[in-house]
């Protein structure tokens, strides 16, 4: 699962925040839960508010403190000016940003899909990133973009990852 390298132009996003954490594996029960809450109450008075039908959705993950493995996690979209939003809903900007993109396995089922994301994430954090001689993380927010592939129909659904990154430091 070879990243490509792009420049992202950042983007202005609108959405629903939890905060999580890293110990326990507690982003990986809580995330999931979110964004089954998301689908079931959240989604259809967002895409309201910003005058939509469909678009892609994104996960944010902001304000990572690496001490504590504390973070923010928002689903949200895109969203190009301020607009007035639902109750809870608030507005991030991630920055442009030199970004690694990894895509996804395949995978035909919720569960697969689920597990695709998680491995996807420990490849990306645990080999890729250790390993790359020419690249590390930088210090912005990493995003995942969800878009017409990965929609219930699809028979092999996929996703990508965005992690900003930046020349290694010697």
């Amino acid at each position: 699962m070879d990243p490509i390298i792009i420049n992202h132009p950042g983007l202005n996003l609108a959405g629903y925040s939890i905060a999580t954490r890293m110990e326990n594996g507690d982003n990986l029960r809580q995330i999931p839960e979110f964004w089954g809450e998301y689908a079931a109450t959240l989604r259809q008075p967002l895409l309201a508010a910003l005058g939509r039908a469909d678009a892609a959705e994104y996960g944010l993950i902001h304000d990572f403190d690496p001490d504590t493995g504390r973070f923010g996690y928002m689903i949200g979209m895109e969203c190009a000016q301020p607009l007035p939003l639902p109750p809870g809903c608030e507005q991030r900007r991630t920055p442009p940003a030199k970004c690694a993109v990894f895509t996804t396995q395949p995978a035909g089922s919720d569960a697969e899909f689920g597990q695709a994301i998680q491995a996807a994430w420990r490849y990306i954090m645990q080999e890729w990133l250790p390993a790359s001689k020419q690249w590390e993380q930088a210090p912005l927010g990493t995003f995942e973009r969800y878009d017409g592939r990965c929609a219930p129909d699809q028979p092999q659904r996929q996703m990508d990852i965005y992690i900003p990154v930046q020349p290694r430091r010697r």
